[in-house]
């Protein structure tokens, strides 16, 4: 249980840097589409990421004693884990628009 509650934490505070890293990286004119394209893609990423975690657990687990269950478990939360490591890394990588974040003001 206290992993599954980090594990929310983490994903309540990592939307709002992935939608800034999106957003942040193209220019002004082009905020529009990189919003929609960033929703529609995290949207779509949840889709394959369940998929693959069902997948992950029906390989090893079934629903039929609490061993079973753990043993289905505790994979899919790993392949879950490292899927969301392999986006953090991706969020890291995302190239910022040059001078973005810097303040311009009168010398």
């Amino acid at each position: 249980m206290p992993g599954l509650l980090v594990a929310g934490v983490g994903v309540s505070m990592a939307l709002p840097c992935v939608q800034s890293s999106a957003i942040g990286a193209v220019p002004p004119e082009g905020i529009g589409k990189a919003s929609g394209t960033n929703a529609a893609i995290r949207q779509l990423g949840g889709v394959f990421g369940v998929a693959i975690v069902v997948a992950v657990f029906t390989g090893s687990g079934t629903f039929t004693s609490p061993a079973g269950f753990t043993s289905g478990f505790s994979p899919a939360l790993t392949v879950a884990a490292v899927l969301s490591l392999l986006g953090a890394l991706a969020g890291v990588l995302v190239p910022r628009r040059p001078g973005r974040g810097r303040v311009h003001g009168p010398h």
